[in-house]
Formats: C-alpha cells, structure tokens, sequence
C-alpha cells in the first residue's frame, strides 16, 4: 500500500470515529434500557386485571377504561385528557383499545395520576408516558415510590427489587390542590393508610341540568403483611387511616368509583350493552356503607393486634 493511500484511509478512519463511539454508546445504552424493561415483575395471578372490558361512559366526560377488575377511568377535556390509575405490566394495549373504542386517542392524554403507588395500578405509567409525553403528577409521599418502582414501598422497609417500571413525577401534588386541564377541575384529597400517598379525585358535572358530584376514591383497604398499629416503614398508619376514613365519610359523592371493581360493586351496577345512564351510578348510600366496611375492618384489625401483643 503506497502513503498516499495509506493517508487517505487514516483521514477517513479519523473522520469517521465519532460517528463509530456514538454508535457504539447508542447500542450499549438501548441494550441497557431494554434490560430494565424485562425485569421480572410479579406474576399477575388475578386474570381479571388484564381481562378486557368494554369502555364505559360513567358520567358525562368521566369514562370507564379499565379491566373487568381493576378501574382504569379516563376524564376527556377539550384541552386534552387525563388518565388515573392504569394496570399491572402488559396492561397499556388494553387501555389503548378502550380509549380508541371511545374514537378518542391515547395520544392526546396531557396529565397522568394515580391513587395509589402500587403495581397493579402503575405498571403501564411508564409506557404511557413514554408514548403520550403526558406530565405525571403524584402526591409528594408516593412519588418516591414511583420513581423507584416500587423498590421503597412501606411494607418492606429494609428495600426490595422494583415490582414495576420506575416513572418519573414531573409535579407534586397535595391535599387540597386543585388539577387544571383547560375549563376542568379536579380536586385533590390525601386519603393515606393503604399507601403513604393514596389520592382520591372529586369534580362536579352537569348532565341535562342536573348537577352530580363525583369522586375516584382510594378505598382504605389492608394489604396482606400490613400492621395497621404501626409498621418500622409506617409509624403513622394508624393515625392516617382514622384520618382517611373521616375525610371520606365527610364527602357525599352522587357517583363514586374507585381502583378495583367490587370497591363500588361496578358489575352490580352496569352490565356490557347497558345504555348510558348516569343514575345507574348515582349510590350516595352504598358509598357510605362501602367506607364504614372498611373502616370496620381497620379496626378490628387493630383490636387484634393489640390483643395479640
């Protein structure tokens, strides 16, 4: 090989460098995210989380986008929309095809919430925002939580491996703040004990002149291993869930839904080809029945405990 040859392949060498690191870090960084992507998460033993469910026009602009177990609800604007809660991993195509169903699109979701950090409502956050460039805003106690996948949840103090893909909170949001999404409101109301951060939602719309008052409530259930007269990662639960069930029973929704199904008995009150009618949703009393349940539950829950010391 002769030095003007020689000359010519060390300048393109050189030129093209650059580009070769580039590329190299681009697949090395892609191979990195891919990995996180497939971690094992839980096993979904529940086949009602990812059963499909046909949407469902709760209330005037408060829809249904769920499973059949878990509640999934879309709230539509002319601004854009807003999502709370999704499922577990491998939930995000189901609500894609609800929402689509709607002959609305997923893309046009501007704000994601949650009422509770755990993953088998926050598995699909991360998805969904990677595809919508939706902002994510959580309450300040279970934003951690989402932001490590779940690796600080209070249960497990000492930490853990994420049980979902980690998502970041773009804003905090707190009891009393209200949601803006062009002419919409959403109130904001802490309702902590199941997790440290559970956040329930409240709004008021108008069908046909008549006003209802709605609410996507986080139930104050007990998950299995929880000591509700206090955990080393939750030394105030116990305060917190007293304060969580008479916030609750100081609301007075016309409609109330929430995360699973059975928490506002969905089945019993809509069949799949039932017209719209929002009075089908209108249960003033079982909401009250439904956070009394409960809130007999935590305390008999806490008369064991004590007894058992």
């Amino acid at each position: 090989m002769d030095t003007q040859m020689l000359s010519i392949l060390k300048s393109a060498f050189f030129r093209l460098l650059p580009l070769l690191i580039i590329t190299i870090y681009c697949v090395l960084f892609s191979q990195s995210g891919l990995s996180q992507n497939n971690t094992d998460f839980p096993e979904i033993t529940n086949e009602g989380w990812l059963r499909p469910f046909p949407s469902v026009q709760i209330v005037n602009n408060l829809y249904f986008v769920g499973s059949y177990e878990l509640g999934q609800f879309l709230i539509t604007t002319d601004e854009g929309h807003i999502l709370i809660n999704t499922g577990p991993h491998g939930s995000v195509q189901l609500i894609k095809n609800s929402i689509l169903s709607l002959g609305l699109n997923i893309n046009d979701i501007k704000i994601l919430l949650t009422t509770q950090a755990h993953w088998d409502h926050v598995g699909g956050l991360a998805e969904i925002k990677r595809i919508t460039g939706a902002c994510m805003l959580a309450q300040k106690d279970d934003a951690p939580v989402l932001e490590d996948g779940g690796a600080s949840d209070y249960k497990f103090p000492d930490g853990r491996e994420s049980t979902f893909e980690t998502v970041q909170v773009d804003e905090i949001i707190n009891d009393g703040d209200v949601i803006e999404l062009g002419n919409f409101k959403l109130n904001v109301h802490h309702h902590p004990g199941h997790t440290k951060g559970s956040t329930s939602y409240s709004f008021t719309t108008s069908v046909d002149n008549k006003d209802y008052s709605v609410l996507i409530v986080n139930m104050g259930t007990i998950n299995s291993g929880v000591t509700v007269s206090g955990m080393p990662g939750y030394e105030d639960i116990t305060e917190d869930f007293r304060s969580t069930f008479t916030s609750q029973l100081e609301l007075s929704p016309d409609i109330y839904v929430s995360a699973h199904a059975g928490h506002f008995d969905f089945h019993d009150k809509y069949k799949p080809g039932d017209g719209y009618n929002p009075e089908r949703f209108v249960d003033q009393a079982g909401y009250v029945e439904k956070i009394k349940y409960y809130q007999r539950i935590f305390t008999e829950h806490l008369e064991t405990e004590f007894t058992d010391r």
